[in-house]
């Protein structure tokens, strides 16, 4: 899945986002745009807000759907 230049991958109940630059709000529109320099990971059984992202208590998890999302842009 792309928005805005950004690519996520979804896999089962996890949702990944690659870190991106950008800003993270449209100003004219007020939509959140998905853009944080860090890597955002979302358990999507409990948070499809995407509200909490637990990227940080599961790293093993980041790096590879990372990786898988790397094998899928090449």
């Amino acid at each position: 899945m792309e928005h805005a230049g950004t690519l996520s991958l979804i896999e089962g109940r996890w949702k990944y986002i690659e870190p991106s630059g950008g800003p993270r709000m449209n100003k004219y529109t007020n939509t959140e745009l998905g853009n944080d320099p860090q890597p955002q990971l979302y358990d999507l059984a409990v948070d499809l807000g995407e509200k909490r992202n637990v990227a940080a208590e599961h790293p093993d998890l980041v790096r590879d759907m990372a990786v898988q999302l790397k094998r899928i842009r090449k």
